[in-house]
């Protein structure tokens, strides 16, 4: 380790002369990289080179290393400060987030081949936005800005990113952790620079990762390192999904310890002239919900034609949230008008959104319900009675 070039993070910029006071000599180095800044200071003494290492980041905070030069001028590290790891020049590349290589193989996902690059500039295009393309079940964008990301300040480099296409369509708090790594063409070898990142996490409102500083204009520009051969180049990606999760995914449920039974009275008249396949009560609240009773005067499902078919039901379900549910006993009852021996029956059922309607298809037979000598229907009235006790309630995870 010579001298500090030898780091190769990135392309790290002097902004501070070395310092030598006898034989102490200090180098200061600072180069931004994605939403932070590093921040390098080299301490070389005449047989050792502490290297301290700041990242000011709110997600990897800061990071402090030491590198040691042994006998045979091999270049070790270990750390002061956060236990040990590997901080070898390649090893703190990968940790603050950026590894470059050489590949042989062209990207397997996409390319954006540019020719006249120069008159992206001259035609003041600042950011292009290439054609959608598909990997891991999910549409992606490239995302080229040709004299440097002028959003984030970014100058003598391209800026080259990779974009999750139709974001604002994904379900919310649906995140997709992603592995990407960005190409440019070299065209005197025919092999690739490859940019790769750590995992990424996209979603709604971050869309969008890759590299302000993908590569120096300087390099880019140079003609004998065939990345920009007769103003032409290519830029490739590949993506790989890693995971998918959602961040509500999950639910709680809440059991009531003092559950109250609301009661309903619905008067049903003229029931010879009910013409309706089935009737609905006035809405009536039970337990900060609204629920209507329903009535089938000829039956429902396996009750039709033969029995009187009687349910409880969300009035209003589609306000009820996909993950919601209800766990309510319900018990619904016919009055007998004449000897009190009113006919009932009782269960508990899960209502939701896609199960609005709970009761019984075969509640009473018409045969006993229209009876004279039974008490169900007088002077062709009936009333029917609900009484529902909110036992528990799910709610999505927040």
């Amino acid at each position: 380790m010579e001298d500090s070039e030898e780091l190769k993070i990135g392309e790290l910029k002097l902004i501070e002369k070395e310092k030598v006071e006898g034989e102490l000599k200090v180098n200061c180095f600072s180069e931004v990289l994605n939403d932070g800044s590093i921040h390098f200071q080299i301490i070389r003494f005449p047989k050792q080179i502490y290297v301290w290492i700041g990242y000011n980041s709110a997600k990897l905070g800061h990071l402090y290393a030491a590198a040691h030069t042994r006998p045979n001028n091999m270049v070790s590290a270990t750390t002061l400060l956060g236990g040990t790891f590997d901080n070898t020049g390649s090893g703190i590349a990968r940790r603050l987030g950026i590894t470059r290589s050489i590949s042989d193989s062209s990207p397997a996902h996409y390319v954006v081949k540019v020719q006249s690059f120069s008159l992206l500039t001259k035609n003041s295009i600042e950011r292009y936005e290439s054609g959608e393309f598909q990997a891991g079940g999910y549409k992606w964008k490239l995302v080229l800005h040709p004299n440097g990301n002028k959003n984030k300040n970014v100058k003598d480099h391209v800026s080259l990113y990779l974009a999750l296409n139709e974001a604002t369509s994904l379900q919310p708090g649906w995140e997709i952790y992603v592995n990407f790594r960005l190409f440019l063409h070299d065209q005197n070898k025919d092999n690739y620079l490859v940019v790769q990142g750590n995992e990424r996490r996209f979603h709604k409102l971050k869309a969008e990762w890759g590299f302000d500083q993908f590569i120096p204009l300087k390099d880019f520009n140079d003609g004998s390192k065939g990345y920009l051969v007769d103003d032409t180049c290519a830029f490739g990606a590949e993506v790989f999904v890693c995971r998918e999760r959602s961040k509500d995914k999950g639910e709680s449920l809440v059991m009531m310890k003092d559950a109250i039974t609301y009661k309903h009275i619905w008067e049903v008249t003229n029931f010879s002239k009910l013409v309706s396949e089935c009737c609905v009560s006035k809405p009536f609240n039970a337990g900060n919900y609204n629920w209507n009773m329903k009535l089938y005067p000829k039956g429902k499902g396996d009750g039709l034609g033969s029995y009187l078919s009687l349910y409880v039901a969300l009035a209003e379900p589609t306000t009820l949230p996909q993950s919601s549910r209800i766990y309510a006993q319900v018990q619904l009852r016919i009055i007998d008008q004449k000897q009190a021996k009113h006919h009932f029956g009782k269960a508990n059922y899960w209502f939701s959104a896609s199960n609005h309607e709970n009761g019984s298809s075969r509640f009473i037979l018409l045969s006993n319900f229209n009876s004279q000598y039974l008490g169900y229907l007088v002077r062709d009235n009936c009333t029917v009675e609900a009484e529902v006790t909110i036992l528990g309630i799910v709610r999505a995870l927040s």
